[in-house]
């Protein structure tokens, strides 16, 4: 079974689609009598290498994403060539009903939707115990002809976790990786998104075993497991998720396994969301809580079929994350039909409002095969236009010789432009960069409260700047994403990047931005000293407030500092941080920063404070206190 994944360093996921479909399967013995199990194909390997580790092989599933489509046909083609009585079988979220997967002559069979039932009876089919016609959701070739079975709503009685049936014992025991795992405690989904391949599958929740959902929570735990991804699509919906995070918690009190829990939360109930992150946080396992939106313009939401929690409710619940000192952040999407340059502007400005001022993670809108979004009719009435990238793995080592996959990136629709793609492009990099990473986001919130500038306000302003004077850092910077943006809309381009001094990993262009800024930040700052001044009268107030500023930001080149201010400023944000805000106090006093935990290697400085923290603003120091 094939399921390549990329390897983050020394770091990779269980091939979970995969081992779930054979566990599945192979609790039938009537499978059992007719096949033997041999392997996962997990990590992308040479090709070559893995059509030679194969011995004979009658069948091989391939898992399809679009992270590794391109390899899987590669491999699949080498494999047909060399055993062409082997039936190749693809599935998985790239393969939709309206494809032509099967142009491809070496694929035999194609499965739509969840598998595990339809991928034990095509087994058996493929071993004269079964009729094509009893196995709905298949596309699969007679000749010249195409043949379809009937689509329907896949029947799964029952789970068989790949966990407990024991398919990756061998992995873990043989292999020197580090294994992330995924964990599945329902499927399904009440919503349904335009541009989410969950969408076309609007679905009753079915909710799995809970005692086998602990078994594999002991497994993980028992086998020294340290990042656990929960599948999910709303964690959080259930009573019961609150209970599933202690016991995760309570394995972790008892070996130290898993170490960190993530998943993608319920937009719908707010408070226990909140409820299961405090107690990840309090134990140290948190990853960030998702507080998203996708879009805060009502036509957007109408047109994606989506609805969000109200703003007041987000507001509120910002200020309970940051008195807890729980990390959080918001995603929002870029390229959605009915979106405006102003419209994204003015919903990344109401967040930032609403006091999320550590993380605004914003995608561009991707056009996934299984998505009402990827409807011929629905891109025809949105005038969507989309741009084929290289497929956008960040935080990866790229290597020549890897198989380049593709995304579909909207760049225009009826109510964006290209060029105000690019506009809204640049405004959320120097958003993230120069907000949430940190550079300027004590200055900009003074500037809110104090002189009532927008947070959007300022930002135009610095990319105003940026244009006028393209010889500075900031003015680079901004010419390189338009270059990088235009590359992309040319179909000749990446939304990831390399930035020389950091190590060979790659990042997204606002986390390149912020590593180009802070590569250079005496020089940065320096520069961008005439622009910040002309927002304030008072000299020393400004001043104390820019060194403030450039020292609470995490940098390699610093352990820390000690400030000897006239103005309380680090009262003065944290107030504001919990929604508490108070008028800047006028004392004497002294505060000592404390940098000490920050690495000074650059590439591990890059690794540990910029990919690692920048869900939760682990990049700005909380370690602050007052000296006499």
């Amino acid at each position: 079974m094939v399921q390549p994944n990329s390897q983050y360093g020394n770091s990779v996921y269980f091939p979970y689609a995969a081992g779930t479909l054979v566990a599945y399967a192979f609790r039938d013995e009537k499978v059992k009598s007719e096949f033997t199990f041999k392997s996962f194909i997990y990590k992308k390997s040479d090709i070559d290498e893995v059509v030679e580790s194969f011995e004979n092989p009658c069948v091989v599933g391939f898992s399809c994403y679009v992270w590794n489509y391109e390899y899987n046909k590669v491999l699949a083609k080498k494999i047909k060539e060399k055993y062409p009585y082997c039936k190749i079988i693809f599935g998985g979220h790239q393969i939709y009903r309206e494809s032509d997967v099967l142009k491809s002559d070496f694929i035999d069979f194609a499965i739509f939707g969840e598998g595990e039932e339809i991928f034990r009876k095509l087994l058996l089919f493929i071993a004269g115990k079964e009729t094509a016609e009893n196995i709905p959701n298949i596309m699969y070739k007679i000749g010249n002809e195409t043949v379809f079975t009937e689509k329907k709503r896949a029947d799964i009685p029952e789970r068989v976790s790949p966990y407990l049936e024991g398919y990756f014992d061998e992995l873990v025991e043989k292999e020197e990786l580090e294994f992330s795992a995924i964990l599945e405690t329902n499927r399904g989904c009440p919503n349904k998104c335009a541009f989410c391949d969950w969408g076309n599958e609007k679905a009753k929740v079915r909710l799995y075993d809970i005692e086998t959902v602990k078994a594999e929570i002991d497994w993980m735990s028992r086998n020294k497991i340290e990042y656990c991804y929960c599948a999910d699509a709303n964690f959080g919906l259930f009573e019961r998720d609150e209970d599933i995070v202690q016991y995760m918690i309570e394995k972790n009190c008892e070996n130290g396994y898993p170490q960190k829990f993530q998943a993608t939360y319920s937009k719908n109930n707010s408070e226990t969301v909140f409820r299961i992150n405090k107690r990840l946080n309090d134990a140290g396992m948190c990853k960030g809580a998702t507080l998203s939106f996708q879009s805060l313009h009502q036509n957007v939401l109408d047109n994606i079929y989506r609805k969000n929690m109200p703003i007041e409710n987000f507001h509120e619940l910002m200020s309970m994350y940051n008195k807890n000192g729980i990390g959080s952040y918001s995603e929002i999407i870029l390229g959605l039909p009915g979106e405006t340059y102003e419209s994204f502007r003015d919903g990344m400005e109401q967040l930032l409002e609403c006091g999320q001022h550590m993380s605004i993670n914003f995608f561009n809108c991707e056009l996934l095969m299984n998505s009402i979004m990827n409807d011929p009719e629905y891109m025809k009435k949105y005038e969507i236009e989309y741009a084929v990238t290289e497929q956008h793995q960040y935080h990866v080592v790229p290597d020549k010789r890897d198989i380049t996959e593709f995304s579909r990136i909207v760049v225009s629709t009826s109510a964006m432009s290209k060029e105000m793609w690019i506009k809204s492009n640049i405004f959320a990099v120097f958003v993230r960069a120069f907000h949430n990473l940190g550079l300027f986001q004590c200055i900009a919130i003074y500037l809110y409260y104090e002189n009532k500038i927008k947070y959007s306000e300022f930002y135009e302003s610095l990319i105003e700047y940026a244009v006028k004077n393209p010889e500075t850092i900031c003015g680079k910077i901004y010419l390189w994403l338009e270059e990088k943006y235009r590359e992309v809309l040319a179909n000749a381009g990446s939304l990831t990047c390399t930035v020389d001094g950091f190590g060979e990993l790659t990042w997204p262009l606002d986390e390149g931005a912020f590593l180009k800024a802070m590569k250079n930040r005496d020089e940065f700052y320096s520069e961008m000293n005439s622009f910040l001044e002309e927002y304030f009268d008072d000299k020393n107030l400004f001043e104390e407030l820019l060194s403030y500023q450039k020292n609470i930001v995490k940098n390699p080149f610093s352990k820390g500092a000690v400030l000897e201010l006239d103005y309380d400023f680090y009262s003065y944000f944290s107030n504001i941080y919990q929604n508490n805000y108070k008028p800047l106090e006028e004392r004497k006093h002294g505060i000592k920063i404390d940098s000490s935990s920050t690495p000074d290697d650059l590439p591990e400085y890059a690794k540990k404070i910029v990919w690692y923290g920048r869900k939760g603003g682990q990049n700005i120091i909380k370690k602050i206190e007052y000296i006499d």
